[in-house]
């Protein structure tokens, strides 16, 4: 009898690991992931401009008023997705919005903002990834919501769409900018 319970023993435990990862893998949030910069200022870097070599994009361009950094890429089938919404940010809600262009290649990254539209006062180009992995970013697209003395205080991982911006991203924007 004993012998027959040793042989069950195994497939119970890989059973239990089977739901605990069938757990993460369809309920767990990845629009949620840790970030030990929340509250912390935006590291420094300097990036060349995208659109323009002798500009460059730093830290010190987010102080003084609330604003977006959003990392993207022309690979990022998400970002194109995203396209339309922030271009909508643009129009309607005048919050200066910045960008890290991540491990792009220049030319195609031009094309894709002529195509898409370019909804960014700077564009960042970030070549090597050394700017994104400073800010701790796992991938396309992020968003990071960074207050008047520089500091972030949100990270969005994924897309930014209208439901997202309406009840996750705006109303901290707006709490921001009245304090």
């Amino acid at each position: 009898m004993y012998a027959k319970m040793k042989l069950f023993i195994p497939l119970l435990i890989f059973m239990v690991l089977l739901g605990i990862c069938w757990r993460q893998l369809f309920y767990g949030n990845t629009q949620v992931l840790p970030s030990a910069l929340i509250n912390q200022t935006v590291p420094t870097f300097q990036l060349p401009t995208l659109l323009s070599e002798q500009q460059m994009l730093t830290n010190k361009d987010f102080n003084g008023r609330v604003t977006l950094l959003n990392v993207w890429a022309s690979w990022c089938y998400a970002c194109a997705v995203e396209m339309p919404m922030l271009m909508r940010i643009k129009e309607q809600y005048h919050i200066p919005m910045y960008s890290i262009n991540y491990r792009d290649d220049p030319a195609q990254a031009k094309a894709w903002l002529k195509q898409y539209g370019n909804p960014y006062v700077l564009v960042g180009s970030d070549t090597q990834g050394e700017a994104a992995i400073e800010l701790g970013v796992y991938g396309t697209p992020e968003l990071f919501i960074i207050d008047a003395q520089g500091k972030i205080i949100y990270r969005h991982i994924g897309v930014v769409d209208q439901a997202v911006w309406d009840n996750v991203l705006y109303p901290i924007i707006k709490k921001q900018q009245l304090l």
